[in-house]
């Protein structure tokens, strides 16, 4: 079964399921459609019997007229407020599963891809169909219906109606080219679209607005936008306007030969070979014959796009599940260590490797530090370490055991770290501290620990409300932190779980004084040493060398690769790399 089939099928039964009784609602309006097609074979009746004076087939086709369309009219809008209700359920439902599928996959490899992202823009896009895609095929029966009764009409009568039929039918054959443009320009605008998106959230971003703002930025911004904007809408439309263009030539050869059918028509009604009634049905039901052959066209557009984007849902649902996920559990406590053997990684379409050939041994109890130039590959490694990357050669072994055998979630509960680039969430304090261990969110001796641990405690002192402030200007009574205020709340929140196996520093301190820094690296002692009887690892990732000197194992990278390793003692006597380095740094102080 092809995906978008096997999507369309998933997302209908989804729908059927969250919303029963709408579902069945929606079908309503089907049964008016077919009323409403009748309305022109009550009119000619009408008119045919006030011809011969017939009062009694005037009062029914009347009746039937007034009653078909009150029926219809109340049909239509049961089946209406049904469809627009369930596609609100849907559309929320559908937003929660794609959220939740780009969530679950263990790792961050998708999100660095602009291959993955552009499929991820695409749907997103057009996450609303996914919650119309019921109503998309109930408009499809509404228009069968409708069609059916009208084709039948118009047959019955007179039989040059169906030249107009054969024309609408000829419609159906283009219906797909209009298919295949939307398709394509939704491809090719879907990277312009994301630019677009990530530009202008810089220009609501306090942070984006202050260089915005000094730099005068606001012009090219501006510009920017304006091209993104252009590149990611005008593909769309142009794919719409040809189509507007295919409608119109159809129109015209439609309503053209319509005119000369009546014409014809009107002739033999003159001559008496056709009744009035034939023709007052004839005239009525035109517009009927050209909305048929137009809603067949729009339908199989909407169903088309309605499978793409099926097809782009169960290709995220895939993508996820393909991933594999460990089952195993972490040891309770190291006792080989951590051990990468012969590890690579490159980041999305990247032709360079951010990591190659790395081989370490990271013994249970060490503090490892790991120093180099900018780019030369420290975060990286940390991420891997950490199960968010995949190698693309290698492997990572904890006890003896690939790291990606292991329970992502089990693996990660044991580990803990504050990182460079942290998150600022815009929580109270105390939750902002407690969602580094969530099943200890709202303890508070715990989360005054991990305050005190990361040196946050001046920081929470100056709050008004303490750890029940708000952070964050944007919402109500929120403190605005410093750059380092909202860093040592991210430290306090990476030394809230206890005894982890893996403690990450990555560069930890980039935006603290030095007397903070100080005082934090006395901590950080602490929780290496509490580490180290536990049989963890700490990793630290710093540019400020002064701070590694106590580390067991110091790991030097160059451009992805192990260029140096050993103690502070021993690389200072080979003279090498870290030795230059470190002098480098040191003469800076004096």
């Amino acid at each position: 079964m092809s995906p978008a089939l096997r999507g369309t099928v998933l997302v209908l039964s989804t729908t059927i399921k969250t919303a029963p009784a709408q579902s069945l609602l929606c079908l309503f309006e089907m049964f008016g459609k077919v009323l409403a097609a009748l309305a022109p074979l009550f009119v000619g009746i009408f008119a045919g019997a006030a011809v011969d004076r017939d009062l009694g087939k005037m009062v029914f086709a009347a009746v039937a007229l007034v009653g078909s369309t009150a029926a219809n009219t109340a049909l239509q809008a049961i089946g209406v407020n049904a469809r627009v209700r369930q596609m609100e359920v849907l559309g929320h439902v559908f937003d929660a599963q794609i959220a939740e599928l780009t969530a679950r996959v263990p790792t961050l490899d998708h999100l660095e891809t602009a291959q993955y992202a552009d499929k991820l823009q695409i749907l997103r896009d057009n996450e609303n169909v996914l919650g119309g895609a019921l109503n998309t095929f109930i408009n499809t029966f509404n228009t069968m219906a409708y069609a059916v009764s009208v084709l039948l009409v118009a047959i019955t009568a007179d039989w040059r109606l169906s030249i107009l039929v054969a024309l609408g039918a000829t419609r159906l054959l283009t219906a797909r080219w209009p298919v295949r443009w939307e398709a394509a320009a939704e491809e090719v605008s879907a990277a312009p679209g994301r630019l677009t998106h990530q530009l202008l959230e810089l220009t609501t971003s306090p942070t984006a607005g202050a260089e915005a703002r000094v730099f005068g930025h606001q012009h090219e911004l501006r510009l920017r936008i304006s091209n993104a904007v252009a590149g990611w809408r005008r593909p769309l439309a142009q794919a719409a306007g040809r189509k507007a263009v295919l409608t119109a030539a159809h129109s015209v050869v439609f309503f053209g030969t319509a005119i000369l059918l009546l014409a014809w028509m009107t002739r033999d009604v003159l001559g008496g070979t056709v009744s009035v009634q034939s023709l007052v049905v004839a005239v009525g039901v035109l517009q009927g014959l050209q909305s048929v052959s137009s809603s067949f066209a729009g339908a199989i557009g909407g169903i088309g796009k309605v499978a793409r984007n099926c097809g782009r849902f169960v290709w995220l649902r895939d993508y996820a599940t393909a991933v594999a996920v460990g089952h195993q559990l972490p040891p309770r406590q190291l006792a080989d260590g951590i051990r990468l053997e012969h590890v690579s990684y490159r980041y999305g379409d990247s032709r360079r490797d951010s990591l190659s050939d790395v081989t370490l041994h990271l013994r249970p109890g060490s503090v490892v530090a790991l120093v180099g130039e900018n780019g030369a590959g420290k975060s990286t490694l940390v991420k891997l370490l950490a199960g968010l990357h995949r190698p693309v050669s290698g492997r990572i072994l904890v006890d003896g055991n690939d790291l990606f055998d292991l329970d992502p979630s089990a693996w990660r509960s044991r580990m803990s770290g504050a990182f460079q680039d942290f998150v600022r969430f815009e929580f109270t304090a105390q939750h902002a501290v407690g969602a580094g261990e969530v099943a200890v969110l709202d303890d508070r001796p715990r989360v005054l620990q991990a305050v005190h641990d990361g040196a946050a405690d001046d920081v929470v002192a100056s709050l008004p409300a303490g750890l029940d402030n708000q952070l964050g200007t944007a919402w109500p009574g929120g403190a605005e932190l410093s750059g380092g205020q909202w860093q040592r709340i991210a430290i306090a929140r990476g030394m809230l779980r206890r005894s982890p196996l893996l403690l990450m520093l990555d560069e930890p301190t980039a935006a603290l004084d030095a007397v903070t820094e100080h005082t934090l690296f006395e901590r950080y002692a602490a929780a290496s040493r509490q580490t180290r009887r536990n049989g963890g690892v700490t990793v630290l990732v710093t540019h400020r060398f002064s701070t590694v000197a106590a580390a067991d194992l110091i790991v030097v990278l160059d451009q992805g690769r192990i260029v140096e390793s050993g103690s502070h003692t021993e690389l200072l006597a080979r003279r090498g790399q870290y030795a230059e380095l470190y002098e480098l740094q040191a003469r800076g102080y004096r």
